[in-house]
């Protein structure tokens, strides 16, 4: 008979979430984990898998909350403008100052070097793949906005590379003055 779990998963995931993040998927060893966590390390292999299992299991929950979260502030606001400046603002505080170097866990999976493993490279575009389209629904939802030679396509792809660029930048302790600088260039493609 097996015995029950004394151990709250969404918290072990969530403080696991916070070592990968901190080091990497690369930096982080199932010792970071047990010794954080205090499990041992069959109770974490029992409950979750080996470390690419976890690591996907907490890459693919950040995915889904970030993207229920975009979904919330694109499609809100009177204008796709006003929208997408919020929506990219919202992530000022992971991405400047002191304590904005975290960045994207995504975008540093993929510098991190990880991205070798299909599932998680997989799930990394899907992740992508869903601002970009949440970002093209919203622009072409509020075309009539923009100019006739408006193309909601390549402004969308412009802004994910922007994001993209915002997050990698964020290992540099970027000012949140030099970030919002970047948005405000970024709200002209939306002019």
């Amino acid at each position: 008979m097996a015995r029950p779990r004394t151990f709250d998963p969404d918290e072990v995931l969530n403080t696991a979430l916070d070592i990968f993040w901190r080091k990497g998927f690369h930096g982080t060893s199932l010792d970071d984990i047990t010794a954080a966590t205090g499990l041992a390390k069959p109770s974490l292999y029992a409950a979750f898998g080996d470390k690419n299992a976890l690591f996907l299991k907490i890459i693919d929950r950040y995915h889904d909350t970030v993207l229920r979260r975009s979904e919330r502030l694109i499609t809100n606001g009177p204008s796709a403008r006003e929208a997408i400046q919020t929506w990219m603002e919202s992530f000022l505080p992971y991405c400047s100052g002191a304590k904005g170097n975290r960045g994207c866990l995504s975008i540093n999976t993929a510098m991190d070097g990880a991205l070798e493993q299909a599932e998680l490279r997989k799930s990394v575009k899907r992740f992508n793949t869903g601002l970009e389209k949440l970002i093209h629904a919203r622009l072409e939802a509020d075309r009539a906005q923009f100019s006739k030679d408006f193309n909601p396509s390549a402004a969308s792809r412009a802004i994910m590379a922007i994001y993209n660029g915002v997050m990698v930048l964020s290992r540099q302790t970027q000012s949140p003055d030099q970030v919002k600088s970047v948005i405000a260039q970024a709200m002209k493609l939306l002019a």
